[in-house]
């Protein structure tokens, strides 16, 4: 069974009165929905109550999902909107950042420093490029999603979603570059 049809029967069941299943469909998306909303908002906490707000209205109007997309992609749809009207209703940039907790073992804290490092490397790097290659490069490399269900939560064509990956890549491979570059020039 794919994992559209998994949680397509899930939904299907939470249609049925099955909040179990509803349950399910939360703890699967719930953190890739908070940091996508985050990307939007720029503060953890407004996308934490975002991305509830967002299964509340799954919730309590659960007839709307037509199941002619993923699941994923239309709880990205509502999360996009919510984002979005959350920024033009407030329009403030925040960002919350989170530290990685503290291992005991050295060897086990050295490795997650260096891997946090390198993550926050890459959010810099990504935080640099244009706010379109920052969605296409989340929702396409980071979650995976198939260029259809990128373009549909992008209100794109998948054409363009390609066209946007493409130069999104190639941005995102010059802004490392430049960023290594200048941490070698200080490193002299």
């Amino acid at each position: 069974m794919s994992d559209r049809d998994t949680e397509e029967l899930r939904y299907r069941r939470f249609l049925n009165g099955d909040m179990e299943s509803f349950e399910q469909l939360v703890i699967e998306y719930k953190d890739a929905l908070i940091y996508f909303i985050s990307r939007y908002v720029k503060d953890m906490a407004a996308a934490e109550d975002l991305a509830q707000d967002t299964f509340v209205e799954v919730l309590v109007h659960k007839e709307r999902y037509n199941f002619k997309t993923s699941f994923k992609t239309y709880l990205f749809t509502i999360g996009r909107n919510k984002a979005v009207d959350y920024i033009r209703k407030y329009e403030r940039v925040s960002l919350v950042e989170e530290y990685p907790d503290m291992a005991s073992d050295e060897k086990l804290l050295e490795e997650r420093i260096v891997k946090e490092e390198e993550k926050r490397e890459l959010y810099e790097a990504l935080g640099g490029l244009k706010w379109e290659y920052q969605r296409v490069l989340y929702l396409i490399d980071l979650e995976d999603l198939p260029y259809a269900q990128a373009a549909e939560i992008m209100d794109k064509s998948e054409s363009q979603i390609k066209i946007l990956i493409f130069r999104a890549r190639k941005a995102l491979r010059k802004e490392l570059e430049k960023r290594s570059a200048k941490g070698a020039a200080k490193g002299r």
